[in-house]
């Protein structure tokens, strides 16, 4: 167990700045919030919260000193009104111990350290070797584990009690992310990565069933799903079916199998998996072939086009669950849609499967290697656990979004509590960006981990200008996945 104690990994951690700070905005799937920038809440709500918030005191031990802000790095600041925040500064006070450098308010609990996105793995290498660490920072799925392999986080089985029963809900999650046998991610909730938005309008005018139906009769299947797009593609008049980042990638995980999984502890490559196999040569193949899916690399310079979706000439708009209030508010005022208008679904299930298997994210802070305030990162995990699934926090929530934003009616509500608590999605963690950017270089979909879908999916030729297929792919770029695994792998022993 690494205890609370500077390391002086130099070499390693400098390395990042070269490796890690490629990660690109793709990487973090589309939309204008890729990391779910905590909401405001508004003045009206934040007195109920305030109060309701001393009921829950007795769920955080409150015998824990925290005598120094939180130092906190990121491109967003965390919002100091949200139910976690007040419940720290009712148990624990402000801590007065801080760092003022950053224009930081002495209000806060947080020291926030403001960095660029692109540059943020750079500056985190050159302040864990300078003893200057800071004390947490967000999990991403995208650099682990290779982040904890260059020692840039620390286990933190020694600072959270595991065992008590609070944990129970993500219990189960959080053993797919044990790394070593020891635990990085303190999980307090998990929910789905990305969702099929659709326009109902566009579903009645084409003739075609509601997918939501067809989801709630348990036959969103890749079956349906394929069969509408049969029914509304025209690409002859710009009309296709799919559009979004991570497309192909999402569809393979409704088969239950990430191309690369942490099982025991251990990187494992699932690139030979008979269903990943089979999710690429029927669906993915005929999204390609039938053109189906908006080819982005042809007409608009490799990027999504959501315009397309907003005029009705893309069937589904492929985004974060967060993408209502992201990415389509504007044009719910613009175009004067009804409230109703916008509406969502899982991605299609697997046929040969009974369950509804989809690419998950979970929200969760690292421990930075170094920090000197792990009292802190204690007591804001508890915080964060305590609030996450309490009833009446949860509802001042949702009141709070339907309050702020347009189209959040009770009914779409209603389902994304659904699959995000229900137990409805069997989440699915794929860990295939995590052997390090310097392998998966979220600049370009020619890396030898994004070609595998990428360029089956839209159809063009790989890098030395040749046709590909999955199995081409795979065979030319397996090599290098699996060397890196069995580096990082032989980092932890047997």
């Amino acid at each position: 167990m690494k205890k609370n104690i500077f390391k002086t990994v130099i070499s390693t951690a400098l390395c990042l700045s070269m490796v890690l700070s490629v990660s690109a905005c793709s990487q973090s799937e589309g939309g204008g919030s890729a990391n779910n920038d905590p909401e405001v809440t508004t003045n009206e709500q934040y007195e109920p919260l305030l109060e309701h918030v001393k009921n829950l005191t007795d769920k955080v031990d409150s015998t824990i000193k925290v005598e120094k802000k939180i130092r906190w790095l990121s491109h967003w600041a965390i919002d100091e009104t949200q139910a976690a925040c007040e419940l720290f500064k009712t148990v624990y006070g402000v801590p007065e111990d801080g760092d003022t450098s950053y224009g930081n308010d002495a209000n806060n609990i947080f020291d926030y350290i403001n960095v660029a996105y692109a540059s943020r793995y750079d500056q985190l290498g050159k302040l864990v070797v300078s003893g200057q660490s800071p004390d947490i920072f967000q999990f991403e799925i995208i650099n682990y584990p290779y982040t904890a392999w260059k020692n840039l986080f620390q286990p933190i089985d020694a600072y959270i009690d595991f065992s008590d029963s609070a944990w129970d809900p993500t219990r189960d999650v959080m053993k797919l992310f044990e790394w070593g046998g020891e635990n990085y991610c303190a999980i307090t909730v998990v929910n789905s990565d990305q969702v099929m938005w659709y326009k109902k309008s566009v579903i009645a005018e084409n003739g075609i069933t509601d997918p939501y139906d067809l989801y709630k009769a348990n036959n969103w299947t890749w079956d349906t799903f394929l069969e509408i797009c049969d029914k509304f593609s025209d690409p002859d008049n710009n009309k296709f079916c799919v559009d979004g980042w991570q497309v192909p990638d999402r569809i393979v995980s409704t088969t239950g199998v990430p191309f690369i999984s942490i099982e025991n502890g251990r990187l494992k490559s699932n690139l030979y998996n008979a269903d990943i196999e089979r999710a690429m040569t029927t669906v993915i193949d005929t999204l390609y072939k039938q053109n189906y899916r908006y080819p982005r690399h042809e007409l608009n310079d490799w990027a999504i086009k959501l315009i397309n979706w907003v005029t009705g000439d893309t069937l589904f708009y492929c985004d974060l669950t967060t993408a209502l209030k992201d990415s389509f508010q504007s044009y719910i005022t613009r175009y004067k849609w009804d409230d109703d208008e916008i509406f969502f679904v899982p991605f299609p299930r697997d046929p040969q499967s009974d369950k509804y298997y989809q690419t998950a994210k979970i929200d969760s802070y690292m421990l930075c290697d170094g920090s000197q305030n792990t009292a802190g990162f204690t007591a804001w995990t508890q915080c964060l656990l305590a609030t996450q699934y309490d009833e009446e926090t949860m509802k001042i929530g949702r009141e709070k979004l339907q309050k702020d934003y347009k189209g959040y009616t009770d009914e779409i509500c209603d389902l994304l509590d659904e699959i995000q608590y229900g137990g409805v999605l069997t989440p699915v963690f794929d860990f295939k960006g995590g052997i390090g950017q310097d392998v998966v270089d979220g600049n370009t979909v020619y890396n030898p981990v994004d070609c595998l879908t990428q360029i089956p999916y839209l159809n063009c030729l790989d890098v030395d200008n040749n046709p590909a297929t999955f199995t081409t792919l795979r065979a030319a770029n397996e090599g290098i996945i699996d060397s890196r695994i069995d580096e990082i792998n032989a980092s932890i022993g047997s």
